[in-house]
């Protein structure tokens, strides 16, 4: 029963973590993580609180572009939990596969997130901004860590989040905040 419950309790913690996946923003102010140098009069779209099981994991905020999202957006994560940049990267990996993601695309694409995600403490954030046919770059604690090439790449992230099918419908629809998915995500909006 002892070692049942090790297992129990060791799932749990996996889970917890893992759930713990890309987003955050604590900050209304977008000049914070300097989104307006790469994102053109950005503003919030709306924000939410992602909790699991009870654990208040990340706060995210979707900022857009000022004249709409073909213009680009920005999804800010500011976490409450420490992470390992492994396991923010596993994570995204998995729920992509959830999305339909082609096998090939997410080894290419973890290949290149290993290289950006970093460790997470209580209180760093982590930004995500598609430009489109460009990619997305991703910003730590308001600085360049990385950008990641093309809008598949881009629709499938920013799809953990925004698509209709993500495992975070109540926090979709908190960023989304009574608007519509981005039509890069989902054309039927």
């Amino acid at each position: 029963m002892l070692l049942y419950m090790q297992k129990v309790l060791t799932t749990l913690m996996k889970v917890l973590i893992a759930g713990a996946t890309i987003c955050s923003g604590v900050n209304a102010n977008p000049s914070h993580d300097n989104l307006h140098s790469h994102l053109n009069g950005a503003k919030l779209l709306g924000q939410g609180r992602m909790t699991y099981w009870g654990f208040d994991l990340y706060d995210a905020q979707l900022f857009i572009a000022s004249n709409g999202s073909q213009a680009g957006i920005a999804l800010k994560i500011n976490y409450l939990r420490n992470f390992k940049a492994d396991a923010l990267r596993e994570q995204t990996m998995k729920e992509m596969r959830q999305l339909g993601v082609s096998d090939e695309n997410r080894q290419k694409w973890s290949n290149s997130l290993e290289k950006i995600f970093p460790n997470i403490a209580p209180g760093h954030s982590l930004t995500a901004i598609y430009r489109p046919q460009r990619g997305t770059l991703f910003l730590h604690n308001g600085q360049v860590v990385g950008e990641v090439v093309g809008d598949d790449f881009s629709k499938s992230f920013f799809g953990i989040w925004l698509d209709p099918r993500t495992s975070a419908p109540q926090l979709r629809t908190q960023l989304l905040s009574q608007g519509c998915t981005p039509s890069f995500i989902n054309q039927q909006c």
